[in-house]
């Protein structure tokens, strides 16, 4: 059954921005205080309570060129897939269970219901497709979002954080409570910073496995990061910041035991470079001081398509 919503003027909509972490990294999760920015594109979730009395919720997802990537049919009472026996089907009965554990009158009415949820980005950007998704069910529940992702996925929740916000965040996990600043930060050389995705969607479930492994005392680390987090928020020009973000990926390279993403695929590039979130795959952050054209040449013969200015991915603060 393909259900089409949009277009209904009664149904209910939530909405959730994706997110790109600047600083903190896996550390975030141990106390280091991040910084991310929310950007334009996220993920709307629309409900509409259906005239039928069967206890049955029906799930439509849409990519971002509209094209429907799950058809799922749940019972409501358990949340039990219908209609797919996959990891998708799973995740979302998940999701929605531990919804309504937090609030037991979530979606309790015998009515059926049909959602569509329709992403701004590609699924496989990084962006944000999970944090979104837990985000909006959440608003639609009426719970924590926070509690939600614990419960589910996991995670240090700056994500979440960022669905929700229209301004950049400082967000601090301590003693596995969190704590979300709002700023206003928009640096004056952001006509100088781009994004570039590497082409490879980095699970952040296998980069915090890794980084759990691999560390144990990670307060030492955690500390640094905060202090050139809040160095990066004061810093007045694009020179100082380059030496900033050089210094920040030095110390997670070294930390992690990893190999810094420019000296792995950029060597004669001629600004600085680094990773966003889980090393390896998703979005990158470059200075530039050349002509755009000239990025996005370079970044061709790397075959690196898709790269955006500041004012096409952050979103713009009100």
């Amino acid at each position: 059954m393909k259900l089409r919503i949009t277009a209904q003027t009664d149904a209910l909509h939530f909405y959730g921005h994706g997110k790109l972490l600047i600083t903190g990294e896996y550390f975030v999760l141990d106390g280091a205080q991040a910084l991310a920015v929310p950007t334009q594109r996220g993920q709307h979730l629309r409900v509409k309570e259906l005239s039928s009395s069967d206890n049955t919720l029906y799930w439509v997802a849409l990519n971002s060129r509209r094209q429907m990537w799950l058809n799922l049919v749940f019972d409501k009472q358990d949340f039990s897939c219908l209609n797919a026996d996959t990891p998708e089907a799973h995740r979302l009965s998940s999701m929605l269970s531990e919804a309504r554990k937090l609030n037991p009158e979530f979606l309790k009415s015998e009515k059926d219901v049909a959602v569509e949820t329709s992403l701004e980005f590609p699924n496989e950007w990084g962006l944000g497709s999970s944090s979104t998704l837990i985000y909006t069910i959440a608003q639609w529940a009426n719970v924590d979002g926070y509690q939600l992702l614990q419960q589910t996925i996991g995670g240090s929740g700056y994500d979440v954080a960022c669905a929700g916000s229209n301004h950049p965040i400082l967000y601090t996990l301590q003693n596995n409570t969190p704590e979300t600043l709002h700023i206003k930060w928009k640096p004056a050389f952001t006509e100088n910073i781009y994004f570039a995705y590497l082409g490879k969607k980095q699970l952040s479930s296998e980069g915090i496995k890794y980084y759990r492994e691999k560390l144990s005392d990670k307060t030492h680390i955690a500390n640094e990061l905060t202090r050139l987090t809040g160095l990066v928020l004061n810093c007045n020009g694009l020179s100082e910041f380059e030496e900033l973000i050089n210094e920040h990926e030095n110390i997670v390279g070294a930390a992690l035991k990893m190999m810094k993403v420019k000296d792995e695929h950029f060597q004669d590039y001629w600004g600085c470079i680094k990773s966003l979130g889980a090393w390896g795959g998703d979005f990158i952050m470059l200075t530039n001081t050349r002509a755009g054209e000239e990025l996005t040449e370079y970044l061709h013969s790397k075959s690196i398509q898709t790269v955006y200015g500041w004012k096409e991915m952050v979103l713009a603060q009100v």
